[in-house]
């Protein structure tokens, strides 16, 4: 859900007509926080990733691919953490669509697109009591999701299945997804319909954005069912949520509110500035039923 980082330095091998790709990218913040949540003490915040990122092509035309983050083990107060790899995923597509295995989104998640715009060091306007990120029940099994998708046209759909840990497939969380993007006088639109389910409980959601003229733009965002993954709902609970922007030049201002049926709300504000050559200033506010915290810093990619 944070920063997607392209290449910045490749590695090129050849064999006859295919070809296959490595790149290495990185991403740094620094920065401080604080807040009024549990450990919310104003402390200096540093944290680092670096992705490898790899692509081919074989004789016959198929494209393949994956992506691997090497990230630290310790909290972004502190130093020194033991490194760990995450977000493994990899991919092969032709003219049947693609197909990926790994950490990556079920097709409720991929199909749906979040109210929050820009981003800060702690990601504090995306994370208060209101929000909700339409992962749905992903991750909930073993955390490796196999998804197809087909695109056709300004429409694309998906199927994605995480199966049970034990692989005995009881309780496998299967998802379908639909979205469609264009433009409709001039304003850009996108419109997602997702569902989830694993046997036991489950989740649907519907989700809108248009940028309009002047560097405006518009989210909203509604999910109902089994919303405990989010850390915020409860197993039978509706969600709804909207968030607007601004865009001129290097300026960017977000805001954003969400709440849920069972009790919990909140609201964040989130301002970028882009600095240029990959540095991004950032700061963010989020509050909420459970707290608030805030953070300001740079983002910088590599």
């Amino acid at each position: 859900m944070k920063k997607l980082l392209l290449a910045s330095t490749a590695l090129v091998g050849m064999a006859g007509a295919a070809a296959a790709e490595m790149s290495l990218s990185g991403y740094a913040e620094i920065g401080i926080k604080g807040g009024d949540y549990a450990g919310g003490n104003t402390q200096f915040h540093n944290d680092v990733v670096v992705n490898f990122n790899f692509s081919g092509e074989t004789d016959n035309g198929l494209s393949f691919g994956g992506k691997v983050q090497l990230d630290d083990t310790n909290g972004s107060g502190a130093i020194n953490g033991a490194p760990t790899f995450d977000d493994e995923a990899f991919w092969v597509s032709g003219t049947f669509g693609k197909v990926t295995l790994g950490e990556t989104d079920g097709a409720f998640d991929w199909a749906l697109s979040e109210i929050y715009s820009g981003t800060a060091i702690t990601d504090d306007h995306s994370t208060h009591a209101g929000a909700y990120w339409f992962t749905g029940l992903d991750g909930t099994q073993d955390n490796q999701i196999m998804r197809y998708e087909y695109s056709f046209g300004d429409v694309g759909v998906a199927l994605s299945v995480e199966q049970d840990t034990n692989g005995a497939g009881s309780d496998d969380i299967w998802a379908v997804g639909l979205k469609w993007s264009g433009d409709l006088g001039g304003t850009a639109v996108n419109v997602g319909l997702g569902f989830q389910d694993n046997g036991t409980t489950d989740v649907a959601g519907i989700s809108f954005g248009a940028t309009l003229a002047g560097g405006f733009g518009i989210n909203l965002g509604y999910a109902s069912g089994d919303l405990t993954p989010s850390g915020y709902g409860t197993a039978n609970d509706d969600w709804i949520g909207i968030g607007v922007s601004y865009t001129s030049g290097p300026l960017l201002l977000g805001a954003n509110y969400g709440e849920y049926d069972s009790g919990n709300d909140g609201w964040g504000v989130v301002v970028n500035y882009d600095l240029g050559g990959g540095a991004v200033a950032m700061a963010g506010y989020g509050d909420g039923t459970l707290g608030n915290s805030w953070s300001m810093g740079l983002g910088l990619s590599f």
